[in-house]
């Protein structure tokens, strides 16, 4: 995709993004959370860099259109009709570093996740009441992971992800290690919209962590936007992100900002702020 381009239908839609990854690293260690993996810009030559190690399997999905160097790859959604080309041989993506094989990841399905199916409905999408459900079940009823959940929703609503469906955390934690931020790639498609129902865990829990509140106000009045196009203007494919990205970071943090307040006048502020060392119990 060109920076500029604009991914129209459903907050899900499109390819992946790898400038996404590269700019959701960044704001995830302005947002103080740093749950999401380390990532780089990086251009490479597919024939003299990714060629000669390339597996098998791997070359066998290579082609050239035009003079372009293409290649479609193995994965669940790797189609010979969908290649992925290059400008030539110089393609431009994005590395991750990935933890060692010692610490395994656990997925679990998001208990806000969406249907993905025309015309059905998840329970969280018409039962307002759908937190007071989740927080009588494991790992959510105790411990740091619904807090987790709620910066999660916060951190997916101002890059624009909503295909949240599952998250990882260390297996065998038994709900006491963080939530990871992997696959960030859905974002910053569209910066006209503003999909408040990636908002649901925070505006129907009405929790949140007092950290989290306090790094979110000092963001306020542009200093997101400033921090997060300082802290990418290094990166090798920099620019990452189009203007009407960053304003739209802004934008959001004004409607989160104004979601907590609402909460606030609801409930109090000693019940919505959680202290971050405070040991939940929801039952």
């Amino acid at each position: 995709y060109a920076r500029d381009y604009v991914v129209e239908g459903e907050p899900y839609a499109g390819y992946d993004r790898h400038n996404a990854e590269v700019a959701a690293f960044h704001l995830d260690r302005i947002l103080g959370f740093r749950r999401a993996p380390l990532v780089v810009g990086r251009f490479v030559n597919l024939r003299t860099e990714i060629k000669p190690v390339a597996t098998e399997q791997l070359l066998g999905t290579f082609m050239t259109v035009g003079n372009n160097t293409c290649f479609y790859g193995k994965c669940y959604y790797c189609r010979e009709t969908e290649p992925a080309c290059a400008d030539g041989d110089i393609m431009e993506g994005s590395v991750t570093l990935w933890l060692p094989d010692v610490w395994p990841l656990q997925k679990h399905r998001h208990p806000w996740g969406r249907t993905y199916r025309e015309g059905k409905l998840a329970r969280w999408e018409y039962d307002e009441s759908y937190c007071d459900a989740v927080k009588k079940t494991s790992p959510y009823d105790s411990g740091p992971r619904l807090l987790d959940i709620i910066d999660t929703a916060i951190f997916d609503y101002l890059i624009g992800n909503a295909d949240r469906h599952h998250y990882e955390s260390f297996q065998d934690d038994e709900g006491a290690s963080m939530l990871i931020l992997l696959d960030n790639a859905k974002s910053f498609g569209n910066p006209a919209l503003d999909e408040r129902s990636i908002l649901a865990p925070l505006y129907q829990c009405c929790i949140i962590r007092v950290s989290t509140w306090n790094r979110l106000n000092y963001l306020k009045n542009g200093v997101l936007k400033s921090a997060l196009k300082t802290a990418m203007s290094h990166d090798p494919i920099s620019p990452v992100l189009s203007d009407p990205h960053l304003d739209a970071l802004d934008q959001r943090l004004l409607s989160i900002l104004a979601t907590v307040k609402q909460c606030t006048d609801q409930f109090g502020p000693d019940v919505v702020l959680v202290e971050d060392r405070m040991t939940l119990s929801h039952l």
